[in-house]
This record gives structure tokens, sequence and C-alpha cells, in this order.
């Protein structure tokens, strides 16, 4: 895969930084590094879709880590576990160190996750690297609970989604629940990938979303009713792209 380094600015006024980024059009200009929700209830796809993020970045970034409750029981994790401990081994990171990890059933571990990357960001500025680390964070399955248990109320997943941008932090969460995450989560989302959820949740997502980048009402539905009238399909809506919507990875929708 051809890779390109986007110029971004960790704070206003602050020395701008570079992180490497795919070459992967869907994602648009992320820059310092994509929020992604994708929302849908169980077996619609959402796994899928994330594999397929997975493995774009998989060969540039540092760090990947992978938190699912099902981790060890959904066959969709094996290939995502085989090739990330076989990038880990060839790279000489100690999967056994805990600090290291890559494989988390819950969201306890999120805070040594996030200091990590700080920790490998200022390191590569301090050495003068000309390119910031990547660390990929692929969370799925933890809707029920709170706190540390689930999204609702958590305090470091509104806390990934406000500042990861900053240490090279590529957020992929999967939710059955639009509106479990909180609406400071939301709001920090880059990216959204939807299927063809039930009414109430598309309601609300098209209610929140109307207005924001210059979307309307009726061109979200209209992307969102063509994006998923094949079975299984999903809209993609990349917010700061020139060219919001598309039908799953693969084809553009023209806003009309």
């Amino acid at each position: 895969m051809r890779r390109h380094p986007l110029e971004v600015g960790p704070n206003p006024g602050a020395k701008k930084v570079r992180f490497l980024q795919p070459k992967f059009p869907q994602i648009g200009p992320a820059g310092d590094g994509p929020r992604i929700i994708l929302a849908a209830q169980s077996g619609m796809g959402k796994s899928s879709a994330a594999a397929v993020l997975f493995k774009a970045y998989l060969p540039i970034v540092e760090r990947a880590h992978i938190i699912s409750s099902t981790l060890y029981l959904d066959k969709a994790y094996e290939e995502p576990m085989r090739m990330l401990k076989e990038k880990y081994k060839e790279e000489g990171v100690d999967i056994d160190d805990p600090e290291e990890n890559p494989f988390h059933e819950d969201l306890s571990n999120l805070k040594v996750i996030m200091a990590g990357m700080v920790k490998r960001t200022r390191e590569a500025q301090e050495q003068g690297d000309s390119v910031m680390p990547l660390t990929f964070l692929w969370i799925d399955d933890l809707m029920t609970g709170s706190g540390v248990a689930g999204y609702r109320y958590n305090s470091d997943i509104d806390r990934l989604f406000s500042t990861s941008r900053h240490a090279g932090g590529v957020v992929c969460l999967l939710t059955q629940s639009y509106r479990m995450l909180s609406k400071t989560a939301r709001l920090q989302a880059t990216h959204l990938g939807v299927w063809a959820v039930q009414q109430a949740m598309w309601d609300d997502i098209r209610g929140e979303l109307a207005g924001r980048q210059g979307m309307s009402k009726e061109q979200l539905e209209s992307a969102w009713r063509t994006a998923t009238q094949r079975p299984h399909g999903f809209l993609w809506i990349s917010y700061n792209a020139p060219e919001k919507f598309w039908s799953g990875f693969t084809k553009k929708l023209v806003a009309k």
C-alpha cells in the first residue's frame, strides 16, 4: 500500500507535526487520524468493515489494539489477531509486556493505551522524527454497562475521541446504539458508517447530522436509502471531505 504523510496541527499555535496515513480515498482528509463510528445492530457487517480499515492501517501503525468482550469467542477476530501477533513479532514488540498487550476484553486498560500513545509521540518529537507514530484502536461490543465496563458515561471514551488526534490515534468504534455514546464522542467523530438500522436509530442520527458540514436532512435520507438498499450495505460518511457520501467503501454517492 502506498503511503503519504498529512500535515496536522496538534493545537493552535503549536508546531505542526505529521502523521503517516494510508492512501485510502474513502477516509478523505482526516488529517490527524480518523475517529470512526460504525453503527448497526448485531450481524449487519460492522466487524467486516472494521477489518477492512484495520488491514489498511496495520502496515503503517506503530501499535494496534483490539478491545472487545467477545475477543476470544468471535471468529471474526482470529485473522486480525494473527496478523497483529505477526506484526509485533517481526518488529520486536513484546506481546507479553502488560503495557504492550494489544488484546483486551474490556476498557480497563484504555488509560494505559492512551498514555503509551502520548509517550511515543513525545519521544518521536524529541528525536526530531519527521513523521509521528500512529496507534489503531478497534473497540467493539462494549455497549452494555457504564463507566469502565461500557460506553455509557465513560470519560475515557470521551477523552479518546477528544484528544487522540494529538497523539496519532486512529479510532474505530463499533456500536449497536448510536445514542449510547456521549454527545462529546459523537461530535468529535470524523466518519460514520451506518447500516439499515431501525428507523428510530436512523432518525436520531439523521437529526443530529442535518446541518453539519452542509449536509441536509434530504441528502442524508437519500444517501442512506441508496447505500443500504442491498442486503448488509452501509452508508459511509466522511464529514470533512468534499465527497462525503459512499455506498460501503467502493461507490461514491452524488448528493442532490
